[in-house]
């Protein structure tokens, strides 16, 4: 499943995945490296563990946040505080399974000697063009863009308020943009900061915080213009609209971490 524009640190990592330990590259050159078999296994172990976190991570997002989400905003009463108390309860489970990743980031560095660790990280942490990453997110957000402002255009009647709707999804379009390149940028930055041997834990924190500031602030815009554009909306014209929305919750409400 699309990942969203999250998908910036998983395109990074390599397989679809938000932390190297499941580049399916790693484990491949692992076996190649490291020439000892006991370290082997407990390195074997530790992404075994990480690869079973994410997969439950990305149930519990599947058939919990993303169906509340979907609930919440179908249902014209639901409120703002609706919104946060789930939002609320999905970040607190991301930064948990984050700082389980960067805990076994730091496990794997220590059952890896330097010069293994070297070697493994050349093969590993291949970083792609820069631009052609930013074309594809850029054009997503066109996507949904033009899918959302389509509907908007079908459901909202008057004209009046097809112009502010506009000006709300163009919005939309401009946030999802600059959280691209902020994104791209940081993430970068995070590569490079993941490359070296010898680091801590206070090397990698300001990056995970910044990733959840910029992705909080996103999903806060769309929050605000779905009750925006719920006054603009007929009231028997809302499903019709709530449904296409329902599609970027899912894009990048907490569906961004599948």
């Amino acid at each position: 499943m699309i990942i969203g524009l999250l998908t910036l640190a998983y395109i990074l990592f390599g397989g679809g995945n938000e932390t190297f330990l499941l580049n399916p590259n790693l484990k491949s050159n692992v076996n190649k490296y490291v020439t000892d078999k006991n370290r082997k296994t407990e390195i074997d172990q530790v992404i075994k563990q990480v690869e079973k976190n994410q997969a439950n991570f990305q149930k519990q997002t599947k058939k919990v946040y993303d169906k509340k989400l979907v609930a919440l905003n179908m249902n014209r009463l639901s409120t703002m505080d609706d919104f946060k108390q789930e939002y609320d309860s999905f970040y607190l489970g991301l930064i948990e399974l984050q700082n389980g990743f960067l805990d076994s980031e730091l496990k794997i560095r220590s059952l890896i000697h330097p010069n293994e660790w070297d070697s493994i990280m050349n093969k590993v942490l291949k970083q792609p063009a820069k631009e052609k990453i930013r074309k594809n997110l850029i054009g997503e957000n066109k996507k949904l863009h033009d899918k959302l402002l389509n509907v908007c255009n079908k459901y909202i009647p008057d004209t009046a308020g097809k112009k502010k709707a506009r000006v709300l999804v163009d919005g939309y379009e401009n946030k999802g943009d600059t959280l691209a390149d902020a994104f791209l940028d940081l993430n970068y930055q995070y590569l490079n900061t993941l490359r070296p041997y010898k680091v801590t834990r206070q090397d990698f924190e300001p990056q995970r915080a910044k990733m959840i500031e910029l992705r909080r602030n996103y999903t806060g815009y769309l929050v605000n213009m779905r009750f925006q554009l719920m006054e603009l909306t007929p009231e028997k014209e809302w499903e019709g609209l709530a449904k296409e929305l329902n599609n970027n919750f899912t894009y990048m409400g907490a569906g961004a971490s599948k």
